[in-house]
């Protein structure tokens, strides 16, 4: 979500387009308004007009008031019947144009999605709302960072459930000449290239460091050796491939229901596990920082029966038969902790 001080700079950036568009009209008739009051300062002849009424009667004139008697002469007619109807095309324009630009402004608006953008600070780029994309923009959110979504596919499903939360979400590719500058970039303090083509996430992550050279940068690949290769090469830590971080799991989680994931840590492979304590078993009376396993045992969140979950629970805990641990630990110390979680009776 965007802060008051952000929104109202999107609103000032998504303004400037219909200025940008009306201004050179708009001094155009400005520059015909002061040539005016200048005629009427120097040719009017009922009465004498200083140069500040005269500009005043020119502005009158615009707003159809008619201050002063019909002039004499021709040029003074001329500006007479003129500057009515221009002021009112002039004004009329003016308002047409900020008026559809200000009714467009809303979550589908692409100028808007830009504004956006560029009004962010310290935000997190994320390119790909797949389903990995999403997943990830979901705990973004979670951690309260702001996040600006670069997305190719304008009929992606998660695109709604982005924009109902303020996510500001261009639709482009990383080819599109100046993106990364809608995007901000240069305020930027990560990159996350989440989309499924490994060849665009690496294109993306050279641009990305080509326009902030110090920007950190995350890279999803699919194939493990080329994210190895990446690393070393392009000074890119965090490049990780899916099927890296999937393998740990699907082997662990084969081998023991109980593990819900796994990752590796340098050379060594940790698991998380669900255990429920079996009455009778040797773990039942155990206090938590008395298990040994010659192994560390992280015991994450403990819940006794139908009671409520208490992360990090403290070490004189004692476990009762049909409370529920989450553990994080290594392969074989979980092997010994299941050992000693069978009953005995």
């Amino acid at each position: 979500m965007l802060t008051r001080w952000q929104r109202t700079r999107a609103h000032l950036r998504y303004l400037a387009r219909p200025t940008r568009a009306f201004l050179p009209l708009a001094v155009v008739f400005a520059l015909l308004v002061v040539a005016c009051g200048v005629c009427f300062h120097l040719l009017y002849r009922q009465e004498p007009l200083s140069l500040a009424r005269g500009l005043y009667i020119a502005y009158a004139l615009v707003f159809m008031e008619h201050l002063l008697p019909f002039p004499e002469h021709w040029l003074l007619r001329v500006f007479y019947f003129l500057l009515p109807p221009l002021g009112l095309a002039v004004v009329l324009d003016g308002i047409v144009q900020y008026s559809l630009h200000l009714l467009r402004r809303d979550a589908l608006s692409p100028a808007w999605n830009r504004a956006m953008a560029t009004s962010l600070d310290q935000h997190v780029i994320l390119c790909g709302l797949g389903k990995a994309g999403f997943r990830t923009l979901q705990v973004l959110l979670e951690l309260g960072e702001q996040v600006c979504v670069l997305e190719k596919d304008a009929s992606s499903p998660h695109l709604a459930w982005a924009r109902q939360r303020g996510v500001p979400c261009v639709i482009a590719t990383g080819r599109h000449e100046g993106v990364f500058d809608e995007l901000n970039v240069r305020n930027a303090k990560s990159i996350i290239l989440a989309t499924d083509d490994d060849l665009a996430n690496i294109e993306m992550a050279l641009d990305a460091r080509r326009a902030r050279p110090d920007i950190h940068v995350v890279l999803r690949v699919w194939d493990q050796e080329l994210a190895a290769g990446i690393r070393e090469s392009f000074d890119i830590p965090v490049a990780l491939s899916s099927t890296a971080l999937a393998a740990p799991l699907f082997a662990t989680s084969s081998a023991d229901p109980s593990i819900i994931h796994a990752f590796e840590l340098g050379d060594r492979l940790l698991v998380v596990a669900r255990i429920l304590v079996v009455a009778g078993s040797a773990l039942e009376g155990s206090r938590l920082d008395q298990i040994e396993l010659g192994k560390p045992v992280l015991v994450v969140e403990w819940r006794q029966g139908d009671g409520p979950v208490h992360t990090s629970p403290e070490g004189s805990t004692v476990l009762r038969g049909g409370d529920l641990l989450t553990v994080q630990t290594e392969p074989s110390a979980m092997h010994a902790l299941h050992a000693l979680n069978r009953s005995s009776a």
